[in-house]
């Protein structure tokens, strides 16, 4: 298939190589090796044209001032999310940060004090864990719990234990790297949990726009929520930076809001603001195309496994395009990594996310369909050794 909707095809193969992208150029460092880099969480698919059309007709005007359209994107982000998520934020809710990852680091430093422990669930994205540790808080972990299919869950016994001593949660939803798209009830049960406890949660939403499954942006339920996002993962422009917080309550947003500012992370830069406010405006056709293509690529990647290596575990994603594979029967984590560089595939491997990512990779597959058949060819030739 080569188009999923109209002039959109994404089975075109755009060599990355030499734009200095960390994925493809930075790969041989981060691996020692030259490898198919299906790693680091963007995608090989170019941006939305309707993006590009606006950033260039921004780049003939040869003045690259400071911007000052930024009330523009914040209102174009809470139309998004009422389109998208069914829930729009009051506009004095919205406010521009420089990046979802800067932010999280703010958000310890704003509700918490040196040595005051913190929620994290993994395995989970590595800097939920280390905006904790450095900024010198305790980092309390409560493990995610997966059944026998590798359907994930919360482990509520953990959590009603930890929230009496924590004074914030990170929350990764939709969930990153087990595919989790966490339902209403999941997140009534814990913002309910946290709110009895004084708990505050940050919610990392920017995966949220790929669900395949309804998403609940945290704070339409419980408004003493932070939800950061961006469209730098679910339009491809992660290279620019930039983001939103959303926070409904007056008290959490001042406080947030003024460790963002000393922090200096306030600012989105002009292209960000262009780039977002055009994929939130007018991408909302190429995502839908995008998000079928992703979830026919997970459905090749189950084919595969189920044939060429049915020993691999592997839950498709709920959101996305990222898979957590279990490859516990084919040896530790050190032999997997040289068999993976020996049949040169560049893969996350499972223990950087923490507790429980021992015997997992975590594989991109926003590829176009050929890379991707390449990609699980070599995983079934390293598997094989």
């Amino acid at each position: 298939m080569s188009a999923e909707r109209g002039s959109v095809d994404f089975d075109r193969v755009i060599p990355r190589r030499g734009t200095g992208c960390l994925k493809w150029d930075g790969a041989a460092e981060r691996f020692g090796a030259e490898v198919l880099p299906m790693w680091v969480a963007d995608m090989d698919f170019a941006a939305p044209d309707t993006v590009i059309a606006d950033l260039q007709e921004r780049l003939n005007h040869p003045v690259f001032g400071y911007p000052g359209n930024e009330g523009t994107m914040l209102q174009t982000a809470a139309d998004w999310l009422a389109r998208r998520h069914n829930w729009r934020p009051e506009s004095d809710a919205v406010a521009c940060i420089s990046g979802v990852v800067p932010a999280l680091y703010a958000a310890v430093r704003a509700f918490t004090r040196p040595g005051e422990a913190i929620i994290v669930m993994p395995p989970i994205y590595p800097p939920f864990m280390t905006a904790v540790e450095d900024n010198g808080r305790e980092l309390l972990l409560a493990p995610l719990i997966a059944d026998d299919t590798g359907h994930y869950c919360m482990n509520w016994d953990v959590l009603e234990i930890a929230v009496q001593r924590a004074k914030l949660l990170l929350l990764c939803s939709p969930h990153n790297p087990v595919g989790r798209v966490w339902t209403p009830e999941e997140l009534q049960r814990l913002g309910t949990l946290c709110a009895e406890a004084g708990c505050v949660i940050v919610s990392d939403e920017i995966h949220a726009d790929l669900s395949h499954h309804p998403h609940c942006p945290l704070p339409s339920r419980f408004p003493r929520a932070i939800l950061l996002t961006s469209a730098g993962k679910s339009f491809n422009l992660a290279g620019l930076g930039g983001g939103v917080s959303v926070i409904p309550d007056t008290g959490l947003r001042r406080t947030f809001l003024n460790e963002v500012h000393r922090s200096q992370i306030q600012h989105t830069n002009l292209f960000a603001l262009t780039a977002m406010t055009s994929a939130w405006r007018h991408g909302a056709e190429w995502q839908a195309a995008l998000r079928q293509y992703l979830s026919n690529n997970a459905r090749l990647i189950a084919d595969f496994l189920a044939e060429k290596l049915p020993e691999v575990g592997y839950h498709p994603p709920e959101f996305g395009y990222l898979a957590w594979l279990d490859v516990h029967p084919y040896g530790e984590d050190a032999v997997l990594a040289r068999r993976l560089l020996q049949a040169g595939l560049g893969l996350n491997p499972g223990p950087s996310f923490g507790p429980g990512g021992a015997g997992f990779v975590r594989l991109n597959f926003a590829a176009p369909r050929s890379v991707l058949e390449e990609g699980l060819d070599r995983l079934r030739q390293a598997l094989h050794r």
